[in-house]
């Protein structure tokens, strides 16, 4: 059950929600996600700015990064060692480069032998999440500029072990100025929050398909997990 972790998310939630949700001012009007994937842009919550989103695109370009290539390796950072790692270390101990990534759910892929089967984990009521990231404003040599992030995982809680030893760490509602704020590292432990999840249909193995069809429960449920 071990690769890659958390590679695909949902963000369906309306405008309005987001902002019931997470006590922002003004939120612009956005298109439903339902396969959000890594190097798409996606929006955010800075420190610099907790009452509005910010546009972002997934896989964090440190400053130091030559070309933009490396975006796809750093979609993740792992809590356990976030302040060892080049990458993430000086981002995560400044206050103006924490982040909290809106979603209402995420992807993983059950292993079974050669057999992949997604499933989709989200709250009982489907409403917004939120996962603890940092963000960047990187340039290039040549002067193009890109806003990036990560998403920060650490190990599975009880439920997530069925599928994967990863997970998001979700910050709760009342812990989320502490992440931006104080970037408290005791809050990067696995969600002890409900979670729920469901099989999916194949849809959304493909970036291609974002559409309501790929949260629709499989048609043809996975033998060994009966």
């Amino acid at each position: 059950m071990k690769g890659l972790m958390c590679g695909r998310y949902s963000l369906k939630a309306s405008s309005i929600d987001l902002c019931r949700a997470l006590a922002l001012d003004e939120v612009p009007q956005l298109t439903a996600r339902y396969n959000l994937a890594p190097l798409q842009a996606a929006p955010i919550v800075t420190a610099l700015a907790p009452r509005a989103l910010t546009v972002a695109r997934w896989g964090l370009l440190p400053s130091w990064a030559k070309d933009a290539s490396l975006a796809s390796k750093l979609i993740n950072a792992r809590a356990e060692t976030l302040t060892d790692k080049p990458a993430f270390k000086a981002l995560a101990r400044s206050e103006a480069h924490r982040c909290l990534v809106p979603c209402d759910g995420f992807y993983e892929w059950l292993r079974d032998g050669r057999a992949r089967t997604p499933h989709w984990v989200f709250a009982p009521d489907e409403g917004v999440l939120t996962m603890a990231g940092l963000w960047n404003a990187w340039r290039s040599p040549d002067g193009l500029e890109a806003t990036t992030f990560t998403v920060i995982t650490t190990q599975a809680n009880a439920m997530m072990r069925t599928l994967h030893d990863r997970m998001p760490v979700f910050i709760a509602p009342e812990h989320r100025a502490r992440w931006l704020h104080e970037g408290d590292p005791g809050l990067l432990v696995p969600w002890a929050g409900e979670l729920r999840e469901r099989q999916v249909g194949p849809l959304v193995n493909h970036v291609e398909h974002d559409d309501p069809r790929c949260l629709e429960p499989a048609t043809v449920v996975q033998l060994s997990l009966l």
